[in-house]
């Protein structure tokens, strides 16, 4: 008998929305999927004196739906790969290379990515890069989602939890495949999840200069989330497939949460509808898992030598605050934000991530 247990996703970068693949050598960790295969039903109309329904036809044919799962340093630059679209990377410390403050992590490569929104189509088919993901339900075949691409991406940091991340993905053909068997682990320190005690969340007091941002102690749940919209084209090329992934609406950066009622700066704000920055921080302050040659001044002053994420997003503002009383117990604080273009940095988010993953990896061959 099957259980959730026993499954098992990966990826593969496609290069082209219509390539088939049957293989995969991106593995990720994972909580829960929804990826469901759906087919359209197209019902005759005729009216024939016969008072029940005409017969229907095969429609469209796709994938769509949402992955799950416990954000680890390694895995999930993937996801962020394909749901922002551009890369820059470096080299912090060279493979082989130990010091006194290495951890179990030494003699590995210390990475820095940063992340940022596509502002070009990756092809004139799709605006973002197709993946193939393989999902393997501990029976039979894996399902494999062709010409998947990745338009949410949401990442919560909640109290006294592991934080959460989820993916939403619309895929171009689903069809079962020979499952790939061989796996590469995930249990390695690279694999471990941030817990909320290794968050930090900055906020402006007054402006949206990175000088200006200040501690912000009062979070109890913090979710931000991507959203690029696409819209799937269906020609008459003889398929039933979606032939194009193109943009049908804006991209935005969500913002929601609550907070410890202990003021109303945050209200203050809200009235005044002025811009804030955020700056989200993630460290697995686990010293014995420091990678690359690290000493303790890099640890102080930026995260360096630790496996972490930081998310900048240099205008947020709110879109709602409320804090009513429901009652006798106590009182939080729950608010909606969004993030606006940043003209002087040419973003509205960007994301930096440590680890051990080579820039190649992320960027690299295609199926």
């Amino acid at each position: 008998m099957a259980s959730g247990a026993g499954g098992q996703i990966a990826l593969i970068k496609q290069g082209s929305l219509y390539h088939t693949v049957d293989s995969v050598n991106l593995w990720t960790n994972f909580t829960s999927e929804g990826i469901e295969h759906q087919l359209e039903e197209l019902e005759e109309g005729s009216i024939s004196a016969n008072r029940f329904a005409p017969p229907s036809h095969k429609g469209l044919d796709f994938g769509e739906g949402d992955i799950s799962f416990q954000p680890n340093p390694n895995a999930i630059g993937h996801f962020l790969m394909g749901a922002f679209g551009t890369l820059v990377s470096s080299v912090v410390t060279e493979a082989l290379s130990t010091g006194a403050n290495s951890g179990d992590g030494a003699g590995k490569e210390e990475a820095f990515h940063r992340f940022t929104l596509r502002k070009t189509a990756f092809s004139d088919r799709s605006f973002l890069e197709p993946y193939g993901v393989m999902i393997y339900r501990d029976v039979a075949s894996a399902f494999m989602l062709n010409g998947a691409i990745f338009t949410g991406f949401e990442n919560t940091i909640a109290g006294n939890a592991l934080t959460s991340a989820t993916v939403t993905v619309m895929g171009r053909e689903m069809r079962r495949i020979d499952r790939i068997a061989a796996i590469q682990s995930l249990v390695s320190s690279g694999g471990r999840v941030w817990v909320w005690d290794m968050a930090s969340i900055e906020v402006s007091t007054a402006d949206t200069t990175s000088a200006g941002l200040v501690a912000n102690q009062k979070f109890e749940e913090l979710t931000w989330a991507l959203e690029s919209p696409q819209e799937g084209v269906v020609l008459l090329d003889g398929t039933k497939f979606y032939a194009e992934f193109q943009p049908n609406d804006f991209q935005r950066v969500l913002i929601s949460g609550t907070q410890s009622f202990r003021d109303q700066d945050d209200y203050d704000t809200f009235v005044a509808y002025e811009n804030r920055r955020f700056r989200i921080t993630l460290t697995n302050v686990n010293s014995a898992i420091w990678i690359g040659n690290p000493n303790s001044v890099d640890v102080a002053t930026d995260w360096r030598g630790y496996y972490g994420m930081r998310v900048h997003i240099p205008k947020v503002k709110y879109l709602t605050w409320s804090a009513p009383i429901g009652g006798p117990n106590r009182l939080q604080a729950s608010f909606t934000a969004k993030a606006e273009f940043d003209d002087l940095e040419g973003e509205a988010i960007y994301v930096e991530l440590r680890n051990t993953i080579n820039h190649s990896v992320y960027v690299g061959s295609s199926a």
